[in-house]
């Protein structure tokens, strides 16, 4: 797993090349990016979605949907689930088959948030949305369900061995490479 710390070198043309390359190259990419739990390091994660998306030839109103999931998998980490000065991770894990590819992201906290929760408790909250849906507005909660039922595939979650918490999606995504010469 190729590893990236976000900061004022982000992203270099080190990491654009290597990306590209194996996207290229249709191997399976697997990239960690660590990011200090500040508001500040969204528009950076925001770009670097956005560049992988690009590169990966997923079309435009996809990706800005893909960027609002992960943008607001993001916010949620920072917001609740980790404290100021520590690092959350963001994952991107392309796997390409003949015909598609899965595009697998990860956001993981610290817990350490004062309304941090675990797995169990992300899921039975997930369920109860499902059930009240659009009936109580004021829930803050019902945007990241909402957002993410309407565009991926698939929600997990889950803990680490110390119990910091993994929120996790899942889309199938049609390759259509583009020759862009």
């Amino acid at each position: 797993m190729k590893r990236i710390i976000v900061d004022d070198n982000f992203l270099s043309s080190y990491d654009k090349n290597y990306i590209i390359d194996k996207i290229n190259e249709l191997k399976d990419l697997n990239l960690e990016i660590l990011f200090k739990s500040d508001f500040s390091y969204t528009s950076k994660l925001r770009e670097f979605i956005s560049f992988v998306c690009d590169s990966l030839w997923v079309d435009s109103i996809l990706k800005f949907k893909i960027i609002l999931v992960v943008d607001e998998l993001n916010n949620n980490a920072i917001e609740y689930w980790s404290l100021s000065w520590e690092f959350n991770k963001l994952r991107i894990i392309v796997n390409f088959n003949e015909n598609d590819f899965k595009l697998n992201i990860e956001v993981e906290d610290t817990w350490k948030g004062n309304k941090h929760k675990t797995s169990y408790e992300m899921l039975q909250l997930w369920e109860r949305k499902l059930l009240e849906w659009f009936y109580n507005h004021s829930i803050r909660w019902r945007w990241l369900f909402l957002i993410v039922k309407n565009i991926v595939n698939r929600l997990y979650f889950k803990d680490t061995e110390m119990w910091w918490l993994i929120v996790w999606i899942e889309k199938n995504i049609n390759y259509k490479k583009i020759d862009k010469k």
